[in-house]
């Protein structure tokens, strides 16, 4: 044997080609990448389109529901309940709003809130739409151009 190679050895078999993948993105992360966008997009759109939130203080919450009763103007719905909660001297509620944001501009000094419930009594009933829809909270726009965001209710 002139040839000093060994059985066995590596020496006349050629180097393997290593093929480098490229660096395009799988199509697989598109999905969730589209789905992210169109939730911030969503976001973006729900924080644009947010009002003012206010507070009104009222002696007792009796028909009022956080997420279900609505504030009404002209009887148009301007506004919905987020939270109720007691006062810090227990003695009322404090009922936070999120008015929508076409209706920033009632949140002025002299506006009065009050709630709407059926009513019945001497001078004749009251409130009648309000035994199928439930309770809600009633709006007369001041005149003033001072904002307010903390009201007393009536």
């Amino acid at each position: 044997m002139t040839d000093q190679t060994q059985p066995g050895s590596n020496d006349s078999l050629p180097e393997p080609v290593v093929r480098r993948r490229r660096a395009t993105p799988a199509l697989i992360w598109l999905v969730p990448i589209v789905a992210a966008l169109v939730g911030l997009s969503l976001v973006i759109n729900a924080w644009v389109q947010q009002g003012p939130t206010i507070t009104i203080t009222f002696q007792t919450a009796q028909g009022l529901d956080p997420g279900k009763t609505v504030v009404k103007y002209k009887d148009v719905v301007v506004g919905k309940v987020t939270t109720i909660r007691l006062s810090p001297d227990h003695h009322s509620v404090v009922v936070k709003v999120d008015l929508e944001k076409s209706a920033a501009d009632i949140a002025v000094a002299d506006t009065r809130f009050w709630v709407v419930r059926p009513r019945i009594g001497l001078g004749g009933v009251s409130g009648i739409d309000t035994l199928l829809s439930g309770s809600f909270i009633g709006v007369d726009v001041g005149s003033s151009s001072q904002p307010q965001s903390d009201f007393t209710g009536l």
